[in-house]
């Protein structure tokens, strides 16, 4: 590819800055732009300058990004073309389009609705909107329930306050992916920023074709949890079961605790951090997977003796817990021991049932733990692997609906049971697209109240089906010069010959490249099936185990994740244990080792 110069670039962005100047754009955001073209113009770097950098990609599954004024930031208006985008690509699909949306806590993201809700009610949409914050997988759901032809929920997930994002979901309730994808970006680079029409909430087509629910669809989505495998009605014996939960200040606190109390449990919330609040004032991050982000989780488990304390991010997708060793002791799991306790959970009830396993199929990402596999094979259940982000297990959903020669789907006669992803991500259920935390929050404590002990039954899932361990890394390196350094590296390990590399006690064996498709540099079909390619390295390790490396499609960051297999067989809790304190130091060696030969730190 050639290189492209710094004064082409420099002229790009000096165009991209002169479009926000003119007269598509108010006053205000015009006498900004001047203002930052005159220190562009005088070479000078800034924040503002950046914004205009590049557009604000539709990546995988939509936009994310800081917000501020620019074509590379969040704002009403990159907002507002993406929507006209996504109207044009569904009002082609269907006479009566319809568009459901969601949206989080975060800093505009009531805004970012209503201004979506208008654009799509002046296209002649029928729009539902939800009336207050809403979790993602709700969205979800309601696009299935309400028959939409798309979806769309404002939220960037667990991303620090400044971020905001623009998730776009198909008519089945799952993030669009592929050549959908591809359609709705041709749209966007065709729209001319003084196309798009905002309409107002008092304007005659909004007020027809607006419609806001909640409350509807909160109580149709409890009345399909009661007919899950898993869901057990109240009883008595749940309420000495203690559990305390926090939303992170997002939109779980008006769900999540009326879910559980529905069906019998007890339930604290975390005063401090109840309120929906894109500020996220209590935690640095407001992620389930960050340990500093469940401390007042723990000090009110601690205070109340409770037996499991759980944790969503801000859109509700994503869940963390921690349960009780000990009064006053509490462990946290992490996404790939919460998933593997699920999904054992649920292959264990289909096999004690004798039901026809072969009908059951689990799904992982490709980073996801094996020791999900050997749950599900072990128990006589189809197990697959797909590409990382849960729009690719909502993907083989659709896939199992409709029948599919390629996967040996036959329509009619598979069931979906499980998918996961590290990441904490879960779904056990059929009748949402995307990961759900209310759903698992739900089935976490129906294992509890079923089984008494979290952590012994995992303790059992490891002696009965191998000791696993994971560890994860993330290199972040931000702006225009992060990608660049970020491509780079990615090229670097793409060329390099690592096999025999010793890492700690174990070596690289081979090398599996998902964007080439290719093992040890040739072509491998057989090996990545119907995947699509990815940008993806994945190295394979003697004795058992695995390191992947890849970029992150939401943040500025190389991801390198390391799972490991203990090499011997405990029979016991006392040599479990032992495995479990060799693996975590082999873990720290492993990344430590790889991250200084790969460069990867710097």
């Amino acid at each position: 590819m050639p290189e492209v110069s710094k004064s082409s670039i420099s002229e790009a962005i000096r165009t991209r800055i002169l479009d926000w100047a003119g007269p598509a754009f108010p006053l205000e955001t015009r006498e900004e732009a001047a203002r930052v073209y005159a220190d562009c113009m005088a070479g000078k770097q800034s924040d503002e300058i950046e914004a205009y950098s590049g557009e604000l990609e539709f990546g995988t599954g939509g936009l994310r990004g800081i917000l501020g004024n620019g074509s590379g930031r969040m704002n009403v208006y990159t907002v507002g073309r993406a929507t006209l985008a996504l109207c044009r690509v569904l009002k082609a699909r269907s006479r009566k389009p319809a568009l459901v949306i969601a949206f989080d806590s975060r800093r505009k993201s009531d805004q970012f609705s209503l201004i979506t809700a208008g654009i799509a009610a002046g296209q002649g949409f029928q729009v539902y909107l939800f009336d207050d914050v809403a979790p993602t997988p709700m969205l979800s759901y309601a696009v299935r329930k309400l028959n939409g032809t798309g979806g769309v929920v404002i939220t960037a997930s667990h991303n620090p306050p400044e971020y905001n994002g623009y998730k776009v979901y198909g008519s089945d309730g799952s993030q669009i992916v592929g050549s959908d994808q591809k359609e709705i970006e041709k749209q966007i680079a065709s729209i001319r920023w003084e196309e798009i029409q905002f309409l107002s909430e008092t304007d005659p087509a909004f007020k027809k074709n607006v419609k806001r629910i909640g409350s509807d669809i909160r109580k149709t989505y409890f009345q399909e949890i009661a007919k899950t495998p898993f869901a057990t009605p109240a009883k008595p014996d749940k309420k000495k079961f203690h559990l305390v939960y926090s939303p992170l200040h997002g939109t779980g606190g008006k769900w999540v605790p009326d879910l559980l109390r529905h069906f019998g449990f007890q339930v604290s919330v975390v005063p401090e951090q109840e309120q929906p609040n894109g500020e996220f004032p209590t935690v640095k991050y407001p992620n389930p997977e960050e340990a500093d982000a469940l401390k007042l989780s723990r000090e009110l488990s601690i205070q109340k003796d409770a037996d499991l304390f759980m944790a969503t991010d801000p859109d509700a997708d994503r869940l963390g817990i921690g349960v009780k060793i000990d009064k006053g002791n509490y462990a946290l799991l992490n996404g790939n021991q919460i998933g593997s306790v699920l999904c054992a959970h649920l292959c264990e009830k289909i096999a004690a049932e004798k039901k026809n396993p072969g009908s059951y199929h689990v799904y992982k990402t490709i980073v996801t733990t094996d020791l999900q596999k050997c749950i599900a094979e072990a128990n006589g259940i189809k197990i697959h692997d797909v590409l990382t982000g849960f729009k690719y297990i909502a993907e083989q959903m659709r896939l199992l609906d409709t029948g599919s020669k390629e996967m040996n789907y036959k329509k009619g006669k598979e069931i979906y049971l499980f998918g996961g992803e590290e990441s904490y991500g879960y779904l056990p259920v059929d009748f949402v697209r995307d990961k759900d935390s209310l759903s698992s929050a739900l089935l976490l404590c129906e294992i509890l109240a079923q089984r008494g002990d979290l952590l012994a039954y995992l303790n059992q899932v490891y002696l009965k089906y191998g000791l696993y361990l994971e560890d994860l890394k993330s290199v972040t390196m931000k702006g225009a010069d992060g990608q660049k350094k970020i491509k780079e590296i990615m090229l670097r390990l793409r060329n390099e010959n690592w096999t025999g590399l010793p890492v700690g006690e174990r070596k690289i064996v081979s090398v599996l490249d998902y964007l080439n498709q290719t093992r040890d540099g040739k072509k491998a079909p057989a090996v990545f099936g119907q995947l699509p390619p990815a940008d993806v390295i994945q190295m394979i390790l003697e004795p058992e185990g695995k390191l992947t490396i890849r970029p992150s499609g939401t943040e500025p960051k190389v991801k390198l994740y390391v799972s490991l297999k203990s090499s011997g067989s405990p029979t016991s809790l006392e040599e479990l244990e032992k495995g479990r304190l060799e693996l975590e130091n082999e873990l720290a060696s492993v990344s430590g080792v790889f991250i200084a030969k790969t460069g990867l730190a710097g």
